[in-house]
């Protein structure tokens, strides 16, 4: 299992319009299952630039710092997203965003460009977690920022930058990890607003349970179905 930590910076405006906020970079760090508890912060590293289909604005400009050169020749989402999933690779993964808004964003690009979206599908939303479950939150909506400060963690980088804010929100995921045992992706689903992964007690793959009978028989449905059959 691999955790996909990222970050999306979108084209923001502060004005109404019929216009798409579309992605305009991706950061990530992918954190190996047996990286999670390391005293190291290990991670490999994801970061692109994504052209949007309308004009870059200079909202977007300011809010995040990327020159209009930099998105001008930045590569258009389908290609970004196809690397993206060829980095993320073939084992399996859970997605892990600061709010549900990077899962939100993604589906609404991958609807524009008329791609799959299911590989989003796992994704933990660590902020929904952390107020609903971490009593230092005062059950409020955390801030990235004022995370790592609550969790005394030290700061990396620059505040909306796509990989400094996934960089950030790794370091909070590594350490609500420290003292937690068993099934990851079920402790953090807790309080998330995102579908819940289950782990197949035959093939110990995750998967997304399809009816309350694979629930109570804790399969995937290609198992069940094989199990089925030798029955």
């Amino acid at each position: 299992m691999n955790y996909i930590v990222l970050d999306t910076e979108i084209n923001g405006r502060v004005w109404k319009s019929d216009k798409p906020m579309e992605t305009i970079s991706i950061g990530a760090v992918k954190i190996k299952e047996e990286d999670v508890k390391s005293s190291q912060f290990t991670y490999e590293s994801f970061y692109e630039y994504i052209k949007p289909i309308y004009a870059y604005t200079d909202y977007a400009r300011k809010f995040t710092g990327i020159p209009k050169k930099t998105i001008r020749e930045a590569k258009a989402f389908p290609r970004v997203i196809e690397k993206f999933k060829d980095w993320i690779g073939e084992e399996e993964y859970a997605l892990i965003g600061w709010s549900d808004s990077d899962k939100r964003v993604l589906i609404r690009d991958c609807k524009i460009h008329n791609l799959d979206d299911s590989w989003v599908d796992s994704y933990i939303d660590l902020q929904a977690y952390i107020k609903r479950w971490i009593p230092e939150s005062n059950n409020q909506q955390v801030s990235l920022r004022n995370a790592v400060d609550m969790f005394g963690l030290e700061w990396s980088g620059e505040e909306h930058d796509a990989l400094d804010d996934a960089i950030n929100t790794a370091k909070i995921f590594k350490h609500l990890c420290k003292e937690k045992t068993g099934n990851f992706i079920s402790e953090f689903m807790r309080g998330s607003t995102c579908k819940v992964y289950r782990k197949c007690r035959l093939c110990g793959k995750f998967y997304q349970p399809k009816s309350n009978r694979l629930q109570k028989a804790k399969m995937c449905n290609e198992c069940y179905t094989s199990a089925a059959k030798v029955k």
